[in-house]
């Protein structure tokens, strides 16, 4: 384990990297003699670009990992951190740290791939078996071939994690590839084209979290992902959107066990705004159609827009809304939890087409939780309509405002928090849900 040094304007990889004096030129260089819980430092000044493809081979363990740190050349070692050295190729080059590595940290590298108009030029970050964590690093599709990719992660067993990172294209049909776990935190898409589509058709099984990161330059019709590949799970939330955002959260017709979730993001100063979609149906936060007293952000009233597609029904096949929890202080006695509706028909919903779920603490001197629904029994039961409901709402543009209510009793044996889903398996209905449980 010992300090290596990178630097473009006087390296040569025939030296060994030990000293500045003796810097390699390349990240390649720095790599093919890298042992795991090296430290390799590249000078601020480095500008390394090759016309050839190009993958970091590094040996770091999570025992002792790599990290290639961008530093300040005046001292060995540098007792600053940069942000801008660079690693470039030209043509239709890739860059790839798809390593051997189980372990990876990279600080202040910006990685540019590829030239030209027709190529395809691709960066791929993350192995079959690397965690690998990027740190105010960019990077940028270089080329203007559509075709080009920042791929992100080699398997699902291992998460790529890019902090503070900017992301950079060169065509509107250009756009990110997760193949495996991906974790984006804070970072921006960089002044570019406008990009259509920020993630590309995420593999099966591909998990994705994306927080606190300025997309608004992406296109103002930007989708968030484009996939119609099963259990992918996306969330995005407390991020920056396009001025005037119409995108969805995924374009395609989801993929079963798939879902795809916006929380609190916005272009404007709102922080209420929601959006899931999965295989049944989507769901959207709604500021018109909303219950007097219901939930809100503590000035504007929020209801959740559920519409269903034709593939939903009973009792499996449903659309469902994220949790609803409620804080519950009763123990030893009886409690209802109510959640309020309202859709446009004369025609009541029934326990068949509509239910809510609810898992609290029913077991005294454990946390072990229960369930408990109103959702008809079994397949044989007949159906009933769910209750009827005084509640007040704001029906704007509705014919045939009809308010009902779901509820469930129960007996809480500890302290703790009431989970609520409420399950829509009624196809092609609309259905307002207020995400605030009533506990009487």
């Amino acid at each position: 384990m010992a300090n290596k040094y990178v630097r473009s304007t006087d390296g040569n990889d025939a030296d060994d990297g030990t000293t500045w004096a003796l810097a390699d030129a390349t990240f390649t260089g720095a790599a093919a003699t890298d042992v795991a819980g090296d430290v390799i430092w590249v000078s601020q000044v480095h500008a390394e670009s090759t016309a050839a493809a190009i993958t970091f081979n590094w040996d770091g363990n999570v025992t002792s990992p790599t990290r290639v740190l961008c530093g300040n050349d005046a001292a060995e070692p540098p007792t600053a951190l940069a942000t801008t050295a660079t690693v470039t190729t030209t043509g239709n080059s890739d860059i790839s740290t798809s390593s051997g590595a189980d372990w990876l940290y990279v600080y202040g590298i910006t990685f540019n791939s590829g030239s030209g108009a027709i190529g395809t030029a691709n960066i791929t970050l993350g192995g079959t078996s690397a965690i690998e964590e990027f740190d105010s690093c960019n990077f940028h599709l270089a080329t203007t071939g559509t075709s080009s990719r920042i791929n992100l992660s080699g398997a699902n067993t291992s998460p790529t994690i890019l902090r503070n990172c900017g992301f950079q294209f060169s065509a509107s049909a250009q756009s990110i590839l997760v193949t495996g776990k991906a974790q984006i935190q804070g970072g921006s898409i960089l002044a570019d084209v406008g990009i259509t589509t920020l993630f590309q058709a995420p593999v099966s099984g591909a998990r994705i979290l994306v927080e606190g990161c300025d997309l608004s330059n992406g296109a103002t019709a930007m989708d968030l992902a484009a996939s119609t590949n099963a259990n992918v799970h996306m969330i995005v939330r407390n991020c920056k959107l396009p001025t005037s955002w119409s995108g969805s959260t995924n374009t395609s017709t989801t993929g079963a066990g798939s879902i795809f979730e916006l929380y609190n993001s916005d272009s404007a100063d709102t922080n209420y705004r929601f959006q899931r979609k999965t295989r049944f149906g989507q769901i959207d936060g709604e500021t018109t159609i909303v219950r007097t007293g219901g939930a809100s952000d503590g000035t504007t009233a929020i209801s959740w827009k559920m519409v269903s597609v034709a593939d939903t029904q009973w009792s499996h096949q449903t659309l469902d809304t994220p949790e609803i929890v409620q804080w519950n202080e009763t123990t030893g006695s009886a409690i209802t939890a109510t959640i309020e509706i309202v859709h446009d028909s004369l025609t009541n919903i029934t326990d068949q087409q509509i239910w809510m779920e609810v898992q609290y603490l029913g077991t005294s001197g454990t946390p072990l939780a229960l369930f408990v629904d109103d959702a008809a029994a079994d397949y044989i039961t007949a159906a009933a309509d769910q209750a009827d409901s005084s509640a007040s709402w704001t029906t704007t543009g509705m014919t045939n405002p009809n308010t009902q209510k779901l509820n469930v009793t129960f007996t809480p044996q500890e302290k703790g928090f009431i989970h609520a889903v409420v399950k829509l398996a009624l196809a092609s209905k609309t259905v307002y849900v207020d995400p605030k449980i009533t506990v009487t």
